[in-house]
């Protein structure tokens, strides 16, 4: 009889790999039956930000004209240090009976993978400017700084796992489909009175993959990541404790020679164009080429090396007894704009014994303070099925920040 689940379903596979809270090994709710093969698909999507409202990036999705109250809403709730980010991915893993070429308690594993990831901070200024424009800053000067990071890749592996499910590493090969990346510490802009001067000092570096078949399928770098966790049991008086410290995708992808960089460190001024003879526009008007000569703005192309969105996460599960667990988890993740993430939860195995339910309370990563659930249920003897929830007011207004989702489901076989 196999006594757990395989280790993905116990630290998170049937619970958002995007969100990393979790609900813990319940060995009644998750009883398999005869030892197997296990079958593993999910996906999540998830989207935080501090100071940004879900109205609003609704309205973006949707598209059309966004009204100025609505713009103007969350403009009066940025702050210095403003944050945005989304994850969205999929992945199907397969665990497979005991042993590995023989060795007892080695069971192998195979994964594969898509996730789709942005984060990003900016400044006040940044938001006020792309939303309301810089007649606000006539005689001012905005402060346009920041830094951003979108990946889009694919990945596949093979790894081993111990047989009490609590350890294992993989290894991945990841397909870099696109990615664009900023860092920018200053990019001060100053507009004069009426419009008649513009001055900027620009301090960036922009990094970009070959945009052509970068579409679903297209392959535009090539890396290697390493995944794995490693845990060990212990007590806190009579109360069982399971500890565990997992990272994921800790690699990096090496982007083809068609990708472009720019990096510029100038101080910029436009006063205005004076014409002499409306009749002899040569002199006056630049074209294209012109401007990006005088602006240094034409891009260097050629191959480069960024490391992957890795998470290194540690987590704490405590058993109170008669169904009921806590515990919680910290995170962080090589994202612009991520701070570390906290997570404290607190779970119950339902009279039914096939049912766990959990509510959990998250602060940082790109939010603020989120309220989430989630549910995991035994179908037979064979088949699990997950739903979580990561923000339960953003189902109910759009006048909150982030919102979440993730299925997922398992059988052995």
């Amino acid at each position: 009889m196999l006594r757990y689940l395989s280790f993905l379903l116990v630290s998170g596979a049937l619970q958002a790999p995007a969100q990393w809270a979790k609900l813990p090994l319940d060995s009644t709710v998750d009883r398999m039956g005869q030892l197997g093969n296990m079958l593993i698909v999910e996906g999540w999507a998830e989207q935080s930000s501090n100071t940004v409202y879900n109205e609003l990036l609704f309205g973006l999705l949707r598209g059309g004209y966004l009204d100025r109250s609505l713009r103007e809403r969350s403009r009066d709730a940025t702050v210095e240090r403003n944050s945005l980010g989304y994850d969205l991915g999929a992945h199907v893993l397969w665990v497979g009976k005991d042993s590995l070429f023989g060795m007892a308690g080695v069971l192998p594993m195979i994964r594969v993978g898509h996730r789709d990831v942005l984060g990003s901070r900016f400044t006040k200024d940044v938001f006020a400017v792309a939303f309301f424009g810089n007649a606000p800053y006539e005689g001012r000067t905005a402060f346009l700084g920041g830094a951003h990071m979108a990946m889009r890749y694919q990945s596949a592996g093979f790894g081993v796992a111990s047989r009490d499910q609590r350890r294992y590493l993989r290894v991945d090969v990841v397909n870099g489909q696109s990615m664009s990346a900023s860092l920018i510490p200053i990019a001060d802009v100053t507009t004069g009175v009426d419009g008649r001067l513009i001055e900027a000092d620009l301090n960036a570096r922009y990094w970009n993959s070959d945009t052509a078949g970068s579409g679903l399928g297209g392959s535009n770098g090539l890396g290697m990541a390493l995944s794995g966790r490693w845990s060990f049991n212990t007590m806190s008086g009579d109360m069982p404790v399971h500890i565990g410290v997992e990272v994921q995708d800790l690699g990096f992808i090496v982007w083809n020679d068609r990708s472009v960089r720019l990096s510029r460190d100038t101080l910029l001024s436009f006063e205005g164009l004076t014409v002499e003879d409306i009749f002899d526009l040569d002199g006056v008007l630049a074209d294209g080429e012109q401007l990006l000569d005088t602006f240094g703005l034409r891009y260097t192309t050629g191959s480069f090396t960024t490391l992957l969105p890795y998470r290194l996460a540690l987590n704490m599960d405590f058993t109170l007894g008669n169904g009921w667990y806590t515990g919680f988890t910290a995170q962080q993740v090589n994202l612009p704009g991520f701070a570390p993430q906290f997570t404290a939860f607190g779970a119950k195995r339902l009279a039914n014994d096939r049912t766990l339910l959990g509510g959990e309370l998250t602060a940082g990563g790109f939010g603020g303070i989120r309220l989430g659930a989630r549910a995991r249920h035994r179908f037979g003897e064979r088949y699990w099925m997950h739903l979580g929830l990561s923000h339960l007011p953003a189902f109910v207004t759009g006048r909150t920040r982030g919102f979440g989702a993730q299925f997922g489901i398992a059988t052995t076989f």
